[in-house]
């Protein structure tokens, strides 16, 4: 599927959900559904609360899919982030905000690791932290979305090695 197809698909902005017991990371693509840029993060709210309040990012941002990281099973509080983030799913779609479920893999952990590996502290994340892990969720689910070569190469990278011969 190409990033038009991606676009047909979708017909605009999406928004990335990263879900938290304390903290819900949020992040918005382009139109053209490139790339994935942070929209901020949700502290104190939970339940219909929390849905109400990305129902109305994503409104304000013209998003026409929201898409809600699904946690691995085996990290910290996994059980109960899986089940907040379903929960969430659930109560978006109930709104009629069309969501989709993207298989996260460890994105927070992957964000405190480099903060760590570029010299930067990471025994106390904030919302930055939460942002962050929402863009690697939604780049990852968009990337997924594109064609690949059969080589396992999108048609960005193929592209790109093409211009670089």
């Amino acid at each position: 599927m190409s990033s038009e197809n991606i676009n047909e698909r979708v017909a605009g902005v999406i928004m990335g959900v990263d879900y938290g017991l304390k903290r819900v990371g949020l992040a918005v693509c382009d139109e053209g559904c490139r790339v994935a840029v942070g929209a901020g993060w949700v502290e104190g709210l939970s339940g219909r609360s929390l849905a109400r309040r990305i129902r109305t990012e994503a409104e304000r941002r013209r998003a026409k899919l929201v898409v809600v990281g699904q946690p691995p099973s085996g990290g910290r509080d996994s059980s109960l982030v899986a089940a907040g983030a379903a929960n969430l799913a659930a109560a978006l779609e109930r709104m009629g905000i069309r969501t989709e479920r993207y298989a996260e893999d460890y994105t927070t952990a992957a964000v405190l690791a480099d903060r760590r590996k570029f010299g930067g502290k990471s025994h106390k994340p904030k919302g930055w932290v939460d942002e962050a892990a929402a863009i690697l969720i939604l780049q990852g689910y968009i990337d997924m979305m594109k064609p690949t070569d059969g080589k396992g190469t999108t048609g960005q990278s193929q592209q790109r090695s093409s211009t670089e011969e």
